[in-house]
């Protein structure tokens, strides 16, 4: 209907048009008590204004970055935390070679005393002097005792009387007239009883290093620091070119990988990895060239079985509707658009609120008989799915009519039963009363009659039941059919009728059933007697055979009361009878018995009829095609136009 949009355009529509920034919610079309209160309907429910959160900005660092900085921190950290350890090292290295001096004083003077352990003053005075020191004899609480020493370390002398070894310590000056020096002290204990008649006392050397003594092993400290800052460098320089380089090479593998991965994603599962180390990466490769495999296949069985489902619901001559969480249309197969775009508004809004309703409810919904328009019954059954609904829709038309049909025929077949039973029964009962044997037999001719009319309904019924069931056999042989016509106009003379036969010249044979298109004719004509007037009437009957368009014709005419135009298509309905038909006896089983049987001998009825002026049956068979081709051409006789005309 032009004046009506489809569901799916509806579902368009809805899906293009500007949507509130609320919670839609359905409202059922029930009250609390569960009966039906309208057709429901949406609401809104308008949420609170979310609150503002923060992003934080993550800048995208390649790998090659990472590694490089990565190298380069690993490398500075080694580099100042090894300077950090040798550095104090080189220095008291130094500072001990600049006192070595020094130290072999304290040595020399050692080796001296072993052969010859006499010690005096002149021995001690000349040794100092022969090295450039001051000495002394020096008691346990630093009284000189002898000696030319000045400035010494008075611990180094008490540390050698308490332990009885010589020492040595150098320390710097950082006060004084002696600033930036450094003072060496030399103690070593003797027995002085023999010299000086003191006990505790000690062999002191002593003397200033001057700045130039010291600067030289400062400016070698210097140099030593300034050859390890540029071997750092270098180091730092190599470095960070390996690093630069080993995460280049890994950095190129891993893009590749994320290459192949993103191909991947996009549907090209053809994409693999070649690699030729086997290392971790080589391994993840190889995982991804299997897992690109696996998509492969799974993907290729999906896309099977989703072509496989398609046809199955393209095929379906039920219509299947999907639907999403707002109903709007998701899936629409060819009988769904079909039958959406011929139906009424009033069905889309019942269509939509039985998806709503099995939303709601959880479970599947059931419309048995919606109509979409034109008279048509859809049967809707909804079930939800996790994000929507299904809903197929089923045209049962013909079904209920059917069904109605069915309901009508034991209706009508009931009463057509009980007519003679209960006539039967009355008559058994006024039987046993009556005594006038005249009357009685009366009674029992009418009973005979009845009889009859049962025992053709019954034969009937069963005829079309085992049409129905196609328990009939039919056998199928050359037919003459003019002969037929003439058998049947000898077998319907009891009527006292006159029955004209018009037959056309050179009309072939036909492959039938000779005994049930005799019995369908049968029917014809005795309707057309009938309702003609009945028996011994004045108006004639005729039988006319012809053929046309490669089929053969056999009509019946009568000029009885005819049939009114808008009851032509149900006459062939079981126990249907037409306006008129109460001037003749009859259960309207007839009819729908020589339109079943013509079906099955590969023909049809036509039927053409005007009120008051009669009926035209024609029983319409095909011939074969040696038979359709030799058919003649020409203008039809009068015999054709007794079918489309009443005179």
């Amino acid at each position: 209907m032009s004046s009506v949009r489809s569901l799916r355009d509806r579902f368009l529509a809805r899906r293009a048009a500007p949507k509130p920034k609320g919670k839609r919610s359905w409202r059922p079309p029930f009250d609390e008590g569960g009966r039906r209160s309208g057709r429901g309907s949406f609401h809104w429910q308008w949420p609170r204004p979310p609150k503002f959160k923060k992003r934080l900005l993550r800048p995208r660092v390649s790998i090659q970055a990472w590694l490089t900085a990565l190298f380069l921190l690993v490398t500075v950290f080694a580099g100042v935390t090894a300077y950090a350890i040798v550095a104090p090292f080189l220095g008291d290295t130094l500072e001990q070679a600049a006192a070595a001096p020094f130290k072999q004083v304290g040595e020399q003077f050692q080796d001296r005393l072993e052969p010859d352990p006499r010690i005096s003053e002149e021995r001690i005075r000349a040794f100092a002097a022969s090295r450039g020191v001051q000495w002394g004899i020096v008691r346990g609480d630093g009284a000189i005792i002898s000696g030319n020493l000045g400035d010494h370390d008075r611990a180094v002398v008490r540390r050698a009387i308490s332990q009885r070894e010589p020492f040595t310590e150098v320390y710097p000056i950082e006060a004084g007239e002696r600033e930036d020096q450094v003072l060496a002290t030399y103690a070593a204990p003797i027995n002085a009883e023999k010299v000086t008649g003191e006990e505790d006392t000690a062999i002191v050397f002593a003397r200033y290093y001057t700045e130039s003594d010291i600067v030289n092993a400062q400016d070698a400290l210097g140099r030593i620091r300034n050859m390890a800052l540029l071997a750092g460098a270098l180091a730092l320089l190599v470095a960070g070119f390996a690093g630069y380089v080993a995460a280049n090479l890994f950095s190129r593998r891993l893009n590749r990988l994320d290459t192949a991965a993103r191909r991947l994603a996009s549907g090209n599962f053809d994409e693999r990895i070649t690699t030729s180390v086997q290392d971790e990466v080589g391994s993840l490769g190889a995982t991804f060239n299997a897992m690109a495999h696996s998509l492969k296949g799974a993907f290729r069985q999906l896309e099977q079985e989703k072509a496989r489902g398609q046809a199955i619901l393209d095929g379906m001559t039920d219509a299947v509707v999907g639907v999403d969480r707002d109903l709007n249309a998701t899936f629409l197969n060819p009988r769904a658009r079909e039958l959406l775009e011929n139906s009424s508004s009033a069905f889309h809004e019942r269509l939509q609120e039985v998806l709503a309703e099995s939303r709601l409810t959880g479970g599947p919904v059931t419309e048995p008989e919606a109509e979409a328009g034109d008279e048509r019954i859809i049967e809707v059954r909804a079930a939800p799915l996790e994000d929507g609904a299904l809903a197929i829709l089923r045209d049962v038309t013909e079904q209920r009519r059917v069904e109605r049909a069915k309901a009508e025929f034991i209706a009508n077949a009931s009463h057509e039963l009980k007519t003679p039973l209960f006539a039967l029964s009355g008559y058994l009962e006024m039987l046993e009363d009556e005594m006038d044997e005249d009357t009685r037999k009366e009674f029992i001719e009418d009973m005979r009659t009845q009889t009859r009319r049962l025992e053709g309904l019954a034969k009937t019924l069963l005829d079309l039941s085992r049409l129905d069931a196609n328990a009939v056999t039919f056998r199928l042989e050359e037919v003459d059919l003019e002969e037929l016509l003439y058998e049947l106009r000898r077998d319907f003379a009891y009527a006292g009728r006159e029955i004209l036969i018009h037959a056309e010249e050179d009309v072939p044979p036909v492959r039938t059933d000779p005994i049930q298109l005799h019995r369908t004719l049968a029917i014809l004509l005795d309707n057309a007697i009938k309702y003609s007037g009945g028996p011994g009437g004045d108006t004639p009957v005729d039988l006319d055979l012809h053929r046309e368009d490669g089929h053969v014709w056999v009509s019946v005419k009568d000029r009885g009361c005819g049939i009114p135009e808008g009851e032509i298509e149900y006459i062939f309905d079981r126990f249907y009878r037409a306006q008129g038909s109460s001037r003749a006896d009859g259960t309207g089983l007839g009819l729908a018995l020589a339109g079943e049987i013509s079906q099955h001998l590969g023909g049809d009825i036509a039927v053409k009829s005007k009120p008051d002026q009669g009926s035209i049956f024609s029983v319409i068979l095909p011939l074969d095609e040696a038979a359709s081709n030799g058919e003649p051409e020409g203008e039809p006789g009068d015999h054709r136009q007794l079918n489309t005309t009443f005179s």
